[in-house]
Formats: structure tokens, C-alpha cells, sequence
């Protein structure tokens, strides 16, 4: 196995699985936290992104095939995608065609209440001329407006940072795909704009 890279939360090994390249993430002890406190963590957190990998795929957004979880050993084993992330693909020229698949993915995600939880242009591939979504480490189920608004809100202020020359009109073509696509668009819409304010008068 080969270390691809070693974050905060987990380390990325290139391997192999039935002479295909596959990806290890295993999850990294946090010696801050209490032993079995932090072993239940890592267990819950490997289980569920294994899970919203899998149902990610199933609601026709593309995702890393899961070939193995090991909650033992808080690793997952999936599909190697040698993609280009679309932090780095973005450009003037492609920008509306891609937000706007953007915004009708994650639509198709939170549809059915599953929330991303860290939406960022860097855990969006182009594999094959299609959108991969990946790291689903953070993510959860919620039915509620604001989980799926901040979800959003996460992503726009991440957006803004990334490619402020893409500012307002990537943005707005992102919502534009979400809005076409999530049945309760409107009301996240309406919730984003709400906690923005909040955050302004705090």
C-alpha cells in the first residue's frame, strides 16, 4: 500500500482489490478523546459513510463503489477514482455546465435526506465527464430545512473562498440546478438567506 495522504481524521492508501486500484481510508485515533469513546466514534462514523456512499449511488449521484468496511480496523475500501477534483477544473469556460450538475446532485441528495456534510470543490471529482461525490465522513440523514440549508451555506462560503472569480454567477447557477431538482428548494433558499443574516448580527 501506497499513503496517498494522512489528514485530520484519516489516512488515504492506494492498494488493490481484484488487480482493480482501490482506495483505503482508515480512520486515525484521537488521543485527546477517551479510548472506547473514540473507537465508538470512528466505528459510527465508518459505518454511516459507507452506508451514504452506498445510498448516494443508489439516488443516481456517482460515488466510489465500496468493495469492504472493517469497523475493527475503522477502514473502508472502495473504488479508486483518478479523477480531477473540480477546485482545480473550474474554469470561466466550463463553470455553468458544472455548477449547474452541482446543484441538481446535491438535490438528488438531500430528496432523499441525506446531507453531505462537508461540500466542498475538492470532494467533487471529474471522472469520465461525470461529477464523482466523495468523503462522505461528516454526512448524516435529516429532513429538516436547515440541515440541508447549511449543508448549502457551507458549500457557497467554501465556494466563495475557492473561486471568488466565479462570484456571484457559479453560485447562482449551483442554486439554479438545486432548484430545479429539490422539491423543497424554495424554502432551503429562503433558510440559507435567514442564516446568513444571523450570522451577520452575531
Amino acid at each position: 500500500m501506497k499513503l496517498l495522504r494522512k489528514g485530520a481524521e484519516a489516512e488515504l492508501y492506494l492498494t488493490e482489490f481484484e488487480n482493480k486500484g482501490a482506495l483505503l481510508k482508515k480512520r486515525v485515533p484521537k488521543n485527546y478523546r477517551n479510548k472506547e469513546l473514540d473507537d465508538e466514534i470512528r466505528k459510527s462514523r465508518t459505518r454511516l459513510e459507507s452506508r451514504f456512499l452506498a445510498k448516494a449511488r443508489k439516488l443516481g449521484v456517482a460515488t466510489p463503489q465500496v468493495y469492504d468496511t472493517d469497523l475493527e480496523e475503522h477502514s473502508i475500501l472502495m473504488e479508486f477514482i483518478s479523477g480531477t477534483r473540480v477546485k482545480d477544473a473550474l474554469t470561466k469556460k466550463n463553470f455553468e455546465t458544472i455548477c449547474t450538475d452541482i446543484g441538481e446532485d446535491i438535490a438528488r441528495l438531500h430528496a432523499y435526506d441525506l446531507v453531505h456534510g462537508d461540500l466542498t470543490t475538492s470532494n467533487i471529482l471529474i471522472h469520465n465527464g461525470r461529477l464523482t461525490f466523495i468523503d462522505f465522513g461528516l454526512g448524516s440523514n435529516s429532513k429538516k430545512i436547515e440541515d440541508k440549508a447549511v449543508d448549502l451555506l457551507v458549500f457557497k462560503k467554501t465556494f466563495e473562498a475557492t473561486h471568488a472569480d466565479l462570484m456571484p454567477a457559479g453560485w447562482e447557477k449551483i442554486i439554479a440546478g438545486y432548484s430545479a431538482k429539490a422539491k423543497d428548494a424554495e424554502a432551503i433558499v429562503k433558510q440559507i438567506e435567514k442564516i446568513e443574516k444571523r450570522a451577520r448580527y452575531h
